[in-house]
């Protein structure tokens, strides 16, 4: 099989795949595999599903995917106050 994408597409593929240490032929189809037990398995815990190294592989992955330059919230943010305004 032969699969053609954007470069864009594919360069993001290359750098997902090399952080996590995979090639990028391994990353895809495990990313193929992961979308098609979706439809094939009644909808359980991930736990139950997958060994715990690939469970840690994966919540890995996901927390890598989210964007890092979302600012923190302050510690006033937070804050007992700021939560139950008024409990004080």
């Amino acid at each position: 099989m032969t699969l053609t994408l954007p470069p864009e597409i594919e360069a993001r593929i290359k750098q997902q795949a090399f952080r996590e240490g995979i090639s990028m032929e391994w990353w895809l189809q495990h990313v193929v595999e992961r979308e098609l037990e979706q439809y094939a398995t009644p909808s359980g815990s991930l736990q139950d599903e997958v060994s715990p190294e690939e469970w840690v592989r994966q919540f890995r992955a996901w927390a890598q995917s989210h964007d890092r330059t979302t600012p923190l919230l302050s510690d006033d943010a937070i804050s007992r106050e700021s939560i139950y305004p008024d409990r004080i």
